[in-house]
């Protein structure tokens, strides 16, 4: 069984995307406590403030490191195909 989309890109992607939706869930699962059965206490509110932070923060660096790899891997294909066309001969003969 597929958990969650692990088909849809890199074996690598597939284990960041485990990692990221468990602890999105795990952040989720702590503030819905908190706000349900927790007591209103200040440590209770810096809890949630901090879990809430913390679920930004990984969205913000799923998001933004997938646009790095991308224009990574865009920027080595452009130079990889740079270096396949200069394969041509370039030998200059001059003739007087």
């Amino acid at each position: 069984m597929k958990f969650f989309m692990d088909h849809m890109a890199s074996p690598d992607w597939a284990v960041r995307r485990r990692i990221i939706i468990l602890s999105l869930l795990w952040c989720a699962a702590l503030v819905t406590f908190l706000a349900v059965w927790g007591k209103p206490t200040s440590l209770s509110e810096a809890i949630a403030t901090s879990l809430i932070l913390l679920f930004g923060s990984i969205v913000g660096s799923y998001v933004f490191g997938s646009v790095w790899e991308k224009n990574t891997q865009v920027k080595a294909d452009i130079a990889q195909q740079a270096v396949d066309q200069g394969d041509t001969d370039t030998t200059v003969k001059v003739e007087p």
